[in-house]
């Protein structure tokens, strides 16, 4: 099933874009292995961010918000609903997985320092619309969002949709400049695997800088071995002389 659009979900409007995914090694041969990716149950990110998926105070506070002028009956019962509505969104995480690239035109050493843990790693370059395409003989449905970055103690989180879980985060996740390919599942499981057209999602594979050469060689080898065009193999930019 093909890439999908959703109203909570905002994209580039340039499809040519440029998306990077920043690996180590054994991670980017099982993608050419297993020829998919993963897709992390939403509510497991929030052992990195504890907010991941929730809303924020302002939001949950008007949930709570009952008006004056009612029974105590009515007030119980109103909170009743109020309080189960908020559960439905606390569960509601479980059944959202998403796989998360950095948007911008320019390979980042940040990005490199944040998710290697050595110098023997990869970066996957794709655009907007490889992403987007590579996603054409899914059976699950994909979307594709950019993530808002808001504050958490002052701005409000659409709840009529579970996909703005998914599409929100702190500010002080803003350098991630993340956008997220989202699958909706009731499957009990930690992640999914995703199929995608890796000749279509990948454009360039840079080799993390100050990687040794030993390194360089063997991922021309792997990605020629699963039958991948070695000219998409490139060195980090990074790497670059000066002139003088």
């Amino acid at each position: 099933m093909p890439y999908s659009e959703h109203p909570a979900c905002n994209i580039p409007k340039d499809m040519n874009q440029k998306v990077w995914r920043y690996m180590d090694f054994t991670k980017f041969v099982f993608i050419l292995e297993e020829q998919t990716l993963f897709f992390p149950r939403l509510s497991s990110l929030s052992l990195s961010d504890p907010l991941e998926g929730f809303l924020t105070k302002p939001t949950v506070a008007k949930f709570r918000n009952i008006p004056e002028g009612l029974t105590a009956e009515e007030v119980a019962k109103k909170r009743a609903i109020r309080e189960h509505n908020l559960s439905v969104l606390r569960m509601g995480r479980n059944l959202l997985f998403v796989s998360s690239w950095y948007v911008n035109s320019h390979e980042s050493i940040a990005m490199w320092k944040l998710y290697l843990k050595s110098g023997e790693g990869v970066a996957i370059q794709s655009t907007t619309g490889r992403m987007i395409e590579s996603f054409a003989n899914t059976e699950d449905k994909v979307f594709i969002g950019l993530i808002d970055y808001i504050d958490y103690d002052e701005d409000e989180i659409p709840w009529d949709n579970l996909f703005y879980l998914a599409l929100h985060k702190r500010k002080s996740f803003e350098h991630e400049l993340e956008i997220r390919a989202i699958v909706m599942s009731p499957d009990n499981l930690p992640g999914k695997l995703i199929p995608v057209d890796l000749d279509i999602l990948i454009d360039k594979v840079f080799i993390a800088p100050n990687s040794p050469a030993w390194i360089h060689d063997l991922i021309k080898k792997v990605v020629a071995r699963y039958g991948l065009n070695i000219d998409i193999i490139h060195h980090s930019g990074l790497e670059q002389k000066p002139m003088y």
